[in-house]
């Protein structure tokens, strides 16, 4: 009986992080009560809700696909890169503004590399592939937004080593839980 009443329930984790990732959604209604600089719309909380949804969703598959310790690290910091991707673009962009159609160069890169996660059903072998070539097209948009998109603009190199390491971290874990596999 307890059992049964534990694996409806979830865990103590569990609950904690999806109760953290509704705390999150709720910091912006609370600070619209307090100032006028967070003026949230009602398409701003569902945004915020579904991103935030993907998120907990990645940590769930990453506690339930992954096999051993640095598969569960890899789909987790992918989920949370991808997060970040989203994000940021839809908050500031990573390259010019959040308007500039480059920046759908990024999302289009998650979607590709999550549509393709769930074709591989999150095997580390290709895994570690899709990483990779994440972390590679970071610097391609970038070189191809200083070449042809956006001549002239500075491309924030920065912001993209800083997405090509989380994905190059993502690709590691996956590397290592794909020898581990192999041995």
């Amino acid at each position: 009986m307890a059992e049964a009443t534990r694996a409806t329930m979830g865990n103590g984790w569990r609950i904690a992080g999806w109760g953290v990732l509704f705390a999150l959604l709720c910091l912006p209604a609370i600070a619209m009560r307090f100032t006028g600089e967070v003026d949230w719309t009602a398409s701003d909380f569902v945004f915020a809700a579904v991103l935030l949804s993907a998120l907990g969703i990645g940590a769930e598959i990453a506690v339930r696909v992954g096999r051993n310790a640095p598969h569960c690290a890899g789909i987790a910091i992918g989920a949370l890169g991808s997060f970040l991707t989203v994000w940021i673009n839809a908050a500031v962009g990573m390259l010019g503004s959040e308007n500039e159609a480059t920046n759908l160069a990024f999302i289009a890169l998650v979607g590709i590399a999550v549509a393709a996660s769930f074709t591989v059903w999150f095997r580390p072998g290709p895994m570690r592939l899709i990483a990779a070539a994440l972390a590679v097209w970071q610097f391609g948009v970038g070189i191809a937004a200083g070449v042809w998109t956006m001549p002239g603009h500075a491309v924030e190199w920065g912001v993209l080593a800083f997405f090509a390491a989380i994905w190059s971290a993502s690709a590691a874990c996956f590397h290592v839980a794909w020898k581990r596999e192999r041995t």
